[in-house]
């Protein structure tokens, strides 16, 4: 598929890298532009390096929404599994406590 140059810019703003290019088929990977939305992705299985949200019918949001939605809901998000994160230690102990009780008898720690 040809991909203009004022294009690519566009596309590459969404979060593309010049690589996903090459995935360009006109079939399952394609784009759309409007002058004044500007482009648009198809790429309903993210073949490409696309990380926000694509809808059900396949297409991303246009590049002047400056949708950033996946990226607010993924922002902080292993620093919020760090808090919850149960440390390994503890974990090990709370399966041998609960072995014990569900089956009495001696319950081995994996090393």
């Amino acid at each position: 598929m040809d991909i203009k140059g004022e294009h690519k810019s566009l596309l590459l703003s969404l979060g593309l890298r010049e690589e996903d290019f090459l995935r360009f088929d006109d079939k399952n990977v394609r784009y759309e532009y409007d002058a004044e939305k500007g482009v648009r992705l198809y790429d309903p299985y993210y073949q490409t390096s696309y990380e926000e949200y694509i809808g059900v019918d396949g297409w991303s949001a246009w590049s002047t929404e400056k949708d950033d939605f996946m990226r607010g809901i993924l922002e902080g998000l292993e620093d919020d599994r760090a808090k919850t994160a149960v440390p390994v230690e503890q974990y090990r102990k709370e399966v041998t406590e609960a072995l014990k009780k569900k089956f009495g008898g001696k319950a081995e720690e994996d090393s």
